[in-house]
């Protein structure tokens, strides 16, 4: 099945979008925690970079779908895009949980606490591979 090369295009804005909003809600988190905010992993930032993640996630799903059924997307530079978009939307999903139980076991944690980091690490892939995928199509 061949897709579109507006189809492409959609995936990668919406992992924007999905970035854009993880980026928004990170920056809200730390402002939260120079404010000395209560913290938990139930907030309202978590709750916008998180759905951020979610979005990523559909997109990636996407990218994953498109790079499976159409062989020829494959053989194109744009394709490592769509590639880095799952990787990084799989090292995010990862940060998810562990974010969780570090709230758990230590309540507040640092900017630089080891799930911040996958989760930064993961984010900085996603972007690379949109900005890939959108300068080779």
């Amino acid at each position: 099945m061949k897709f579109a090369p507006k189809v492409v295009v959609f995936v990668l804005i919406i992992s924007l979008f999905g970035s854009v909003l993880e980026i928004w809600g990170g920056s809200w988190d730390i402002t939260s925690h120079a404010l000395g905010a209560p913290e938990s992993f139930f907030t309202p930032p978590h709750a916008v970079l998180y759905s951020g993640v979610g979005i990523s996630l559909i997109a990636a799903i996407a990218a994953l779908g498109i790079i499976i059924r159409d062989k020829e997307i494959r053989q194109k530079s744009f394709s490592l895009g769509l590639k880095l978009i799952i990787i990084g939307s799989l090292v995010q999903i990862i940060a998810g949980p562990g974010d969780y139980l570090w709230h758990e076991l230590f309540g507040t944690d640092g900017l630089l606490s080891p799930t911040h980091l996958t989760l930064i690490t993961g984010i900085l892939i996603q972007s690379v591979g949109i900005v890939m995928g959108l300068t080779r199509m």
